[in-house]
């Protein structure tokens, strides 16, 4: 009898320190702290997602500690599936998310710097999808047009010498053609010309027409 008594109280106990515990536990949550190994451009052009992207985490660590204390929920590692624990899951997934996606647009913004670039060329890559090159490349493109537009009369015939030859001929060159860069046109550039017509499906008259010229620049 004593020893059933014994038992009995021992197993009391038992539920009494394990309620002691459960609300202990309840309220010191493990520490959390949001963490990455993601290098982020604190200098980003836009001084609204960097302060964005640090309450987003701020906002992500208090839900966690949250959800522990108020509500017994690990939202990292769910116990239940009860509809409560999975809708705080749900909010944290999209907290998460948040984090992950102002994240990842300061760590590009950051990539892009150690290569070089600047602010404005961040924010004309962002808008246009083009980067430093790209637009260093179509603001050539447009010069040349422009010249071409200005000079191509007196550029077609034999000796005339000017600086849409000269550019014509670098452009020959890069494509492989052992010409003189020297703004003139002579036989041998006229060749080339010609070589690259045909070979681009174009009349190989050796003449730097307007349907040339686009070819030569693409």
């Amino acid at each position: 009898m004593k020893q059933l008594i014994i038992l009995i109280l021992i197993t009391i106990l038992g539920f009494i320190v394990y309620d002691f515990y459960k609300d202990w536990d309840r309220f010191h949550a493990p520490e959390y702290h949001y963490s990455t190994e993601a290098i982020i451009d604190e200098e980003y052009h836009n001084q609204d997602v960097v302060l964005m992207y640090h309450d987003a985490i701020t906002d992500l660590n208090s839900f966690i500690k949250l959800q522990w204390t108020a509500n017994d929920i690990d939202v990292r590692l769910p116990e239940d599936d009860d509809l409560e624990t999975t809708l705080a899951v749900k909010e944290y997934a999209q907290k998460l998310a948040c984090v992950t996606y102002l994240e990842q647009k300061l760590a590009q913004s950051a990539n892009y710097k150690s290569k070089g670039w600047n602010n404005q060329q961040i924010i004309d890559f962002e808008n246009n999808h083009s980067t430093p090159e790209e637009i260093k490349t179509i603001g050539q493109k447009s010069l040349l047009k422009q010249l071409y537009d200005n000079q191509w009369e007196i550029s077609q015939r034999i000796g005339a010498k000017n600086a849409l030859i000269y550019e014509t001929q670098r452009i020959l060159i890069a494509k492989g053609y052992d010409i003189t860069l020297d703004g003139v046109f002579a036989k041998a550039t006229m060749e080339a010309l010609s070589d690259f017509e045909s070979k681009n499906n174009l009349y190989p008259d050796g003449k730097l027409d307007v349907l040339t010229f686009e070819a030569l620049l693409k």
